[in-house]
């Protein structure tokens, strides 16, 4: 809904990364699956309504073998030209809130300072929903404190809404307004709850317990472990192939963009953004 910043929590391998790019229209769900970002079941042709952020930012170079990270020599001002010539005020605020040169060449910066620039680029036309995946782990701290107090003027003044998977708990007790937890095997049951209302954290909270919500949080985690074992237990993931509804990743959770298959969110059914 319009304002609401959504934190998605689930074990490594529980398929959040997928079902986050399901919803921004990476991946497609099957056919008996309802899934609806803005109204429409294909969001990736949303122009302005939707914003994805990835922990993987790359592109495909022939005969790599695989995606290679933006690392050509190129000067940040160069990248993207019509978007940063259709939005220049926006794009002057989030270069300031970076600390973004745009004459950064993309061979010579950093990791933290390449993500600045992918934010910067991915943030620069108007959303009215972003999904982000762990996008502030190679930022400082003033950087990621800095983009959450942008990200969440963004919620309060423009009714924008907000889907952030991510491990990093530091001072998002106080951000976040509603959780949504994946089960392990891709499932979430009951879709995106107040963050008062997610177990545990109103009494770690009133109790005085440092970080409320990450106690909370890893309560929750720790439970599911002792049910299905660490990440998804090789017997769960051998169940689920045998049914035809899996398949298992390297590590135990799923491959990449694998989960689409059996992700559950309220049934069968999801729909985010309240923009219908």
């Amino acid at each position: 809904m319009p304002g609401q910043r959504c934190l998605l929590i689930g074990a490594n391998g529980a398929g959040k990364s997928t079902f986050l790019r399901v919803l921004a229209g990476k991946h497609m769900p099957p056919h008996s699956a309802v899934l609806s970002v803005l109204g429409t079941r294909a969001p990736q042709d949303q122009n302005g309504g939707l914003a994805y952020l990835g922990n993987n930012w790359s592109r495909t170079v022939a005969f790599a073998a695989s995606n290679v990270a933006y690392q050509c020599d190129i000067p940040v001002r160069e990248m993207s030209t019509k978007l940063q010539a259709e939005f220049p005020k926006r794009r002057d605020q989030l270069v300031e809130l970076l600390g973004i040169n745009l004459d950064w060449r993309m061979h010579q910066v950093s990791d933290g300072q390449r993500r600045r620039v992918q934010i910067m680029l991915g943030l620069i036309r108007p959303f009215k929903v972003l999904f982000m995946d762990e996008i502030t782990v190679d930022l400082d701290i003033c950087a990621r404190q800095d983009l959450l107090t942008f990200l969440q003027q963004e919620c309060d003044e423009r009714g924008a809404a907000i889907v952030y998977a991510t491990h990093i708990l530091d001072g998002l007790a106080d951000w976040v307004t509603h959780c949504m937890y994946l089960e392990a095997g891709g499932k979430c049951l009951t879709g995106a709850v107040p963050v008062i209302e997610f177990p545990g954290y109103s009494e770690n909270r009133e109790s005085g317990r440092a970080n409320p919500l990450l106690r909370a949080i890893e309560t929750k985690m720790r439970k599911d472990r002792k049910e299905t074992g660490p990440e998804l237990s090789e017997g769960l993931a051998k169940k689920l192939n045998d049914e035809g509804e899996m398949i298992k990743g390297k590590q135990g959770g799923y491959a990449a963009g694998r989960a689409a298959q059996t992700l559950v969110w309220k049934g069968s059914t999801a729909s985010y953004g309240g923009y219908n």
